[in-house]
């Protein structure tokens, strides 16, 4: 009785586990990209249907939005330094934020006595909302950058700190416990245990913090100071010119987004590097 002649052919079943995993991502990304591409289209119909049927010149279908989003944007300009004046303010505030949360919220995870002290003003900060600060804030800073700073600040630093603080007593204790009997010193605990255990909370707490500090910016333009965007829009208002103002709504949103992939790809990259 003869063997019967083996298929040289290999499956995608006989793939080693690593090709099988990498495969299986690849497909998972494609399905994730169609089903964003799908939900983005059936929205853009139920957009262009709804504002056809409604009829109203301060609701412009999607096409009309698109086209006078190219207009801003490559035809006449004016959404670029609107959104540069915009955002000057979130390139000093976001990292302000950064280099005064995280350092925090590290030392509150670690150390009861500053845990004890900063503890409610966190949970104050969590609690209380922002908008209703950017008077005070005003008329205590005055006009100009630094009032803009700050607001970005408030709406970004307590998201970052309590993030860090909570990837940092997520950290199994027996790690650090271990760590101690082998006698780690400090810096040891903090470089070869908590900071690699707590780095996917601290990078969800950044991005948190970015998304805070994005919407910060934007509040503070439109209630506070409009400069930039915020000016913008007041003047589409103002001459109804619903079409542009939905456009750079739009514009601004996309920037929120590619902020948001930006962040995991810093996110991706240095997780591979660690």
């Amino acid at each position: 009785m003869t063997a019967a002649p083996s298929d040289s052919r290999q499956r995608p079943t006989d793939l080693p586990a690593t090709p099988r995993i990498q495969l299986r991502q690849k497909l998972t990304r494609r399905e994730t990209w169609v089903v964003r591409l799908a939900t983005l289209v059936v929205f853009a119909g139920v957009w262009e249907i709804g504002a056809r049927w409604a009829d109203s010149l301060l609701m412009p279908t999607f096409l009309e939005a698109m086209a006078a989003l190219w207009e801003i944007a490559f035809v006449t300009g004016e959404m670029w330094p609107a959104l540069g004046r915009s955002n000057i303010a979130l390139l000093i505030g976001y990292p302000i934020a950064v280099v005064i949360s995280v350092p925090l919220g590290l030392a509150m995870a670690r150390w009861k006595p500053i845990d004890r002290a900063f503890g409610p003003i966190t949970a104050i900060g969590l609690a209380l909302p922002i908008a209703p600060l950017i008077p005070v804030v005003l008329v205590a800073m005055g006009l100009g950058l630094s009032p803009r700073v700050f607001i970005i600040v408030l709406f970004a630093w307590v998201f970052i700190t309590t993030n860090v603080r909570a990837g940092v007593r997520a950290v199994d204790p027996s790690l650090v416990e271990m760590a101690g009997s082998y006698g780690a010193s400090e810096s040891q605990l903090w470089r070869r245990v908590l900071m690699p255990a707590a780095f996917p909370a601290i990078m969800t707490g950044l991005r948190t913090g970015l998304g805070r500090a994005f919407a910060g910016m934007i509040i503070a333009e439109l209630i506070m100071l409009p400069i930039g965007i915020g000016s913008l829009m007041l003047d589409y208002r103002g001459f109804f010119q619903a079409d542009k103002l939905y456009a750079l709504t739009i514009a601004v949103a996309i920037e929120g987004i590619v902020l948001a992939l930006v962040m995991q790809a810093i996110e991706r990259r240095v997780q591979r590097w660690k």
